[in-house]
């Protein structure tokens, strides 16, 4: 009986512990610079993005995630602050770099000069301020 009390005792603190743990916060990590993302899956998150939002913190961003590799088209309708967008290939490199996408273009519409499977938008400069350049890798630290 003793022995039952200590393992029950042990499963009710370990499981304790890991409720009480908070969750990760997905990321993306380019050149050991982490974003904290939200990820964009089904169509009708993808159509919603960003738009109508105040403003976004300072190392957050939105992910796109894809099936396969295509070349969406991104515009800037009912945004509220500018953007760059990050165009990532299915081996997870940058391949392209759209930077200060302002709200004002709208409805111009913006694409990768290649195939991607990922899209990660972030605040206007983050991508200059960090020194993120084509070829670069992205590291996910989430579930795709």
């Amino acid at each position: 009986m003793k022995y039952f009390v200590f393992a029950l005792l042990g499963i009710v603190i370990f499981g304790g512990v890991w409720l009480l743990s908070p969750a990760k916060q997905p990321t993306v990590v380019i050149n050991g610079h982490a974003v904290e993302i939200e990820v964009a899956r089904t169509p009708e998150e993808q159509a919603r993005g960003l738009s109508g939002r105040e403003s976004l913190a300072e190392n957050a961003g939105m992910l796109f995630v894809y099936e396969q590799s295509i070349t969406p088209s991104f515009w800037m309708k009912e945004m509220n602050f500018p953007l760059d967008i990050i165009w990532i290939g299915e081996d997870k490199k940058i391949v392209d770099i759209t930077e200060n996408m302002l709200p004002e273009t709208y409805p111009q519409t913006f694409q990768p000069k290649a195939l991607v499977q990922y899209v990660l938008e972030v605040n206007a400069g983050w991508a200059k301020n960090h020194n993120i350049s084509i070829d670069d890798r992205a590291e996910f630290q989430v579930d795709l």
